[in-house]
């Protein structure tokens, strides 16, 4: 006889059944009268790694809760539920003892749910009459639930109300608690299981399979990084110290990001999951695909207590730190990375607490993140000399500010000597000041003068999508690369893009400051759309001027983390492999970021 059955494996899916027994009269075979439901279920980890079978029972702590629906094509749950809040349990080595237990996930004759309003958990069949089943699914895993309000305790457990199918598209369900007790409680996105033919592009149908629920934590994963690129510098780890806000230093050498006006990091309240997309995932020609369709989406309403303007992330691990040290730079002062893929990351990297990610709640509204840092550069050509830059600050834009449940952020500071920070807090002017000689020839004697090259910058945020700056320096051909100001409304006119080159053995590098004094300094030939500076040791730098960079007002959704597009004002390329400046000009001055592209591996 063929049963619903259940599998669970941080991910929950309907398993193949080898009977051809059926419920009701369409479409079902003559003689048959009974179909059994079964679950199995995977949980997947934001390292997308999934799950399965008792690895993913143990992260759910052996339980899941599903309601599921049956209906002809609307989830209006007209009739009564066929799951009713059942508690589908998993037992090891169960499979197969029962018609309902084909992956050891049980749900017949298990505890009931306190919101259940059935009078017992019993055995049910796939009902060929209709033409669909949908399934709601969450999981508590570790933490501690209650399902009345009054038992509710700030950090104690979480509170869940009932799943309501009616209004699925606004709140299927809520879930409140603190943010260390959030993080350990599991969602699922809504599936839909079809009967032979019932939907577009879907002639086999999966009634008779085991409906298997995939699941995600509640919770997302941030982490923090820094490496540097200041010339003749390095910078000492244990010199960085970070403020918890724009005028307070902590001293300790945790790590932090902070918010400004509204912005918060929510560290208590209440979820609502909704499933705002509902139905097949194509058209009926299969071209338009849908990544939304049944997705699981989260809203927020924080606790007034259960805010923070200000989020640690451990202090910077420089145990891996100071092999690929500079000519000259003193062996064991453990100095942060150079490179994108080679920078240092806050926190830990541990089993518990793998690639120094961060548990924080979801935050689908996002916020600005703001980082300041004072540190020490230390200079490489052995002299000991030192500089002490106070407070350099960066700003992360609100849109990439956004972090969803089961996503893992990475942010990575990158500390040039464009910095906004100050040499001397009480009087100095913002930024790094290159120091440049001239001989000034009398008829007496010679003369040094001094000049100062002018170099400021606001935060500018590179991005696009997947592991391009942790695995490369920084971004791999074929990406889309999108460019940000803080604060600006980008345009072709104040936007725009340059390749450079540098003949080797050059006595000058590629950087920002060199960059700018090659367009402002350099013999420009208007044919080629050239800006050439040759050096003391007669090499070139040539800065081209290129017509790849447009400007956007999205990013596009197929570029966007999560399938969806994302509002932006932004600037956009699509390069070879090389080193790019991006300039942008506000009224007479202007500002750069160097961006390397390398070939794909």
């Amino acid at each position: 006889m063929k049963k619903i059955f259940f599998y669970a494996a941080a991910a929950l899916t309907l398993a193949a059944c080898t009977s051809d027994d059926f419920v009701g009269s369409n479409d079902g075979p003559k003689g048959m009268e009974k179909g059994v439901i079964s679950f199995n279920s995977r949980n997947a980890a934001t390292t997308r790694n999934d799950y399965t079978g008792s690895d993913a029972a143990t992260k759910l702590e052996n339980n899941f809760v599903v309601m599921g629906m049956k209906s002809d094509g609307t989830i209006a749950n007209t009739d009564a539920p066929v799951f009713d809040h059942y508690n589908v349990n998993w037992v090891t080595n169960t499979a197969n003892t029962t018609t309902s237990n084909t992956a050891d996930w049980e749900y017949v004759a298990q505890t009931k749910h306190a919101h259940t309003g059935a009078a017992a958990q019993s055995i049910k069949y796939w009902d060929y009459a209709k033409s669909q089943y949908d399934f709601i699914a969450y999981s508590k895993g570790s933490a501690t639930a209650v399902y009345d309000a009054a038992a509710y305790v700030a950090g104690t457990n979480v509170l869940y109300t009932k799943i309501t199918p009616a209004t699925m598209t606004t709140s299927a369900y809520t879930v409140k608690g603190r943010a260390a007790d959030l993080a350990k409680v599991y969602i699922a996105d809504l599936i839909t299981v079809y009967r032979d033919g019932a939907a577009a592009n879907d002639a086999a149908g999966d009634y008779q399979k085991e409906v298997e629920i995939k699941f995600r934590s509640l919770s997302a994963k941030v982490r923090v990084a820094l490496y540097e690129t200041v010339p003749g510098y390095s910078i000492q780890g244990s010199s960085v110290k970070f403020y918890t806000d724009a005028s307070t230093k902590d001293d300790s050498g945790e790590s932090h990001l902070y918010t400004t006006g509204s912005d918060v990091f929510n560290e208590e309240g209440t979820y609502t999951v909704y499933y705002p997309t509902t139905g097949y995932a194509s058209s009926p020609n299969g071209t338009s695909p849908n990544t939304d369709y049944n997705k699981a989406h989260i809203s927020f309403a924080a606790e007034t207590s259960g805010t923070a303007k200000v989020k640690g992330f451990g202090t910077l691990d420089l145990t891996n730190k100071g092999a690929d040290e500079e000519v000259a730079e003193a062996a064991g002062k453990l100095y942060l990375g150079r490179t994108s893929n080679t920078a240092t990351y806050a926190g830990e990297n541990t089993t518990a607490n793998p690639n120094y990610y961060t548990v924080v709640i979801p935050n689908e509204t996002g916020a600005v993140l703001n980082l300041k840092v004072d540190y020490t550069l230390i200079s490489t050509d052995g002299s000991g000399e030192v500089i002490n830059v106070t407070g350099a600050t960066a700003q992360v834009p609100k849109v990439y500010g956004v972090w969803k449940s089961g996503y893992a952020y990475t942010y990575i500071f990158k500390i040039s000597q464009n910095t906004n920070g100050v040499t001397n807090p009480s009087a100095g002017p913002a930024g790094l000041y290159p120091i440049t000689f001239d001989a000034v020839v009398t008829e007496t004697e010679d003369g040094i003068q001094e000049t100062i090259t002018t170099v400021s910058t606001p935060s500018i945020t590179t991005y696009a999508k997947g592991k391009v700056v942790t695995a490369n320096d920084e971004y791999t051909t074929g990406s889309n690369i999108y460019v940000m100001v803080d604060g600006a409304t980008l345009s072709t006119t104040n936007a725009k893009l340059f390749t450079v080159t540098l003949d080797p053995n050059a006595a000058q590098t590629i950087n920002e400051a060199s960059v700018a004094n090659a367009i402002a300094n350099g013999i420009y030939d208007s044919s080629a759309k050239t800006y050439t500076v040759k050096d003391a040791n007669g090499k070139d730098m040539v800065v081209t001027e290129s017509d790849l960079l447009s400007i956007v007002t999205e990013i596009a959704a197929t570029d966007a983390p999560d399938g969806n597009a994302i509002t932006v004002n932004a600037a956009k390329f699509t390069g070879a492999a090389g080193i790019y400046a991006f300039e942008y000009t506000n009224g007479t001055s202007k500002y750069y970021k160097i961006i390397k592209v390398v070939a794909a591996p």
